[in-house]
């Protein structure tokens, strides 16, 4: 044991009950609220991490890239430059399926009810 420890616990030894008891609870008490922010941090972490997405900027040249695919006048560059953005959009899509996965154990609910919480819809990246 640790010598802190060590020490603590023989001065704890000589409390009486009624005052061990509300050491006792007090530690309790310190532990959940360590607990809590120790989750409430992970839960935020883990929210900023699902919510990664390209830029604007990249959002917006994707979905013009994408209808002039759709129009059939991407040139080879444009085609090339719409296959990037893609990867990219999709190692989002798989980063973010993690986090919610970690985040719904966390929260003790399936992937698929965390999504509907959050409102999210990974079809549209």
């Amino acid at each position: 044991m640790n010598p802190n420890i060590n020490t603590l616990f023989h001065e704890v030894e000589r409390l009486d009950n009624r005052s061990l008891d509300i050491f006792i609870e007090n530690v309790i008490s310190l532990r959940v609220r360590r607990d809590v922010s120790d989750k409430q941090r992970q839960e935020a972490i883990l929210l900023e991490k699902i919510n990664k997405s390209l830029s604007l900027k990249q959002v917006e040249r994707f979905r013009m890239l994408n209808n002039k695919r759709l129009e059939e006048t991407l040139t080879a560059t444009e085609y090339d430059e719409l296959l990037i953005l893609l990867e990219k959009t999709e190692k989002l899509n798989v980063s973010r399926i993690k986090h919610l996965s970690t985040l719904a154990r966390l929260r003790n609910v399936s992937v698929r009810e965390l999504m509907k919480q959050l409102d999210i819809n990974l079809v549209n990246g």
